[in-house]
């Protein structure tokens, strides 16, 4: 089944590059959607990003923004077709989100987040001033929905992949670092609860936060919370990043390895004096820091339900997802963050 519906979804997009212009279009065209096949992703996104691209030129209206979206999934480790064949992947007993995670962080790049985003970006923008919720949308405009949708989703679940320092582990009882990986997402969940509230979770026997200003390439500075969360139990101590104090709502953001507030001295391991605190993952100045309250909660929210509504018409990828919503959303009123909590808590 996952095999019928991305060959509908190959289809849709050579019929996208393949309607209209000359045969200088059509051979850019073609090269493109060679080069999408082979994995170039980097010739595709440096060709079709240009605004004087004369390929991007050669396209109708903003067909190109559909091939270069492709190609910011595939830079993420996660085309279309990755994606569709990891829906419904499960171990024989039934699909569930947690599978997909797993499978989601073996494909992952360690740009996926960038790459993600700006995907999502590319195809909200060639959908226009539509709404994935309006009744009219034509055909292609619905699979550009779909691909919002898998944007939007990939994003959230990435991010889950971030809150751990080895997210396989967290999955395998078997392996050495399963106890730890479980406790760090027991962390990771504190740290978000107290960011949010200011309230200490019932796994930590401590929880700190002091303000930490990070100064960026430009000279620019941004305020965050330097979150120290000490595990009830074995006392072990987690350092996570939250926003400035005073910010509501307050959350953590995504970070990977330690660094000094100048972002100096990188490094797997905390160290007190030179890598003190946990690194922004974004490092780009002229970027938003990533939320992971809004990629865990409204972006997961949003992208499931679009996926969902997308593949209406294959009954056993909707219910897939409809499953991976319910596991999450209890109440079936929306993600919130107390339900993304106890989810996480009990993965």
């Amino acid at each position: 089944m996952n095999k019928i519906i991305y060959s509908g979804i190959s289809a849709l997009a050579l019929m996208l590059t393949a309607c209209g212009g000359g045969s200088d279009a059509a051979s850019c065209r073609f090269e493109t959607q060679q080069n999408l096949d082979k994995g170039n992703f980097s010739a595709v996104i440096t060709e079709l990003s240009n605004p004087s691209s004369e390929c991007r030129a050669a396209y109708n209206s903003d067909e190109w923004k559909i091939d270069l979206g492709a190609a910011y999934m595939g830079e993420a480790g996660l085309s279309v077709s990755d994606i569709i064949g990891l829906i419904g992947l499960d171990t024989g007993t039934g699909a569930t989100y947690q599978t997909f995670i797993n499978g989601v962080s073996a494909k992952q790049t360690p740009t996926a987040l960038s790459s993600l985003d700006n995907a999502e970006s590319t195809y909200v923008s060639a959908l226009g001033a539509n709404l994935c919720t309006d009744p009219s949308l034509t055909s292609s405009q619905k699979d550009i929905c779909l691909y919002i949708g898998l944007a939007q989703t990939m994003l959230a679940t990435t991010t889950i992949n971030y809150l751990v320092d080895d997210i396989a582990a967290l999955f395998d009882p078997t392996n050495p670092n399963y106890t730890a990986a479980k406790e760090e997402m027991r962390a990771s969940v504190c740290a978000l609860e107290f960011a949010d509230s200011n309230s200490v979770c019932a796994d930590a026997s401590s929880v700190t936060g002091t303000d930490v200003v990070f100064t960026y390439s430009d000279a620019s500075t941004r305020t965050f919370r330097d979150i120290v969360v000490t595990m009830s139990g074995t006392s072990t101590v987690y350092h996570k990043l939250g926003t400035a104090s005073g910010v509501t709502p307050g959350t953590t953001v995504v970070t990977q390895g330690y660094c000094n507030n100048d972002f100096s001295n990188p490094s797997a391991v905390w160290n007190m004096t030179s890598s003190p605190y946990a690194c922004p993952l974004n490092q780009d100045p002229t970027k938003a820091d990533q939320n992971v309250t809004t990629l865990l909660v409204d972006t997961l929210d949003n992208g499931l339900d679009s996926v969902a509504g997308a593949l209406a018409g294959d009954a056993n990828l909707q219910q897939d997802i409809n499953t991976y919503k319910s596991e999450i959303d209890t109440n079936s009123d929306g993600i919130s963050i107390s339900e993304l909590q106890t989810y996480l808590n009990n993965l």
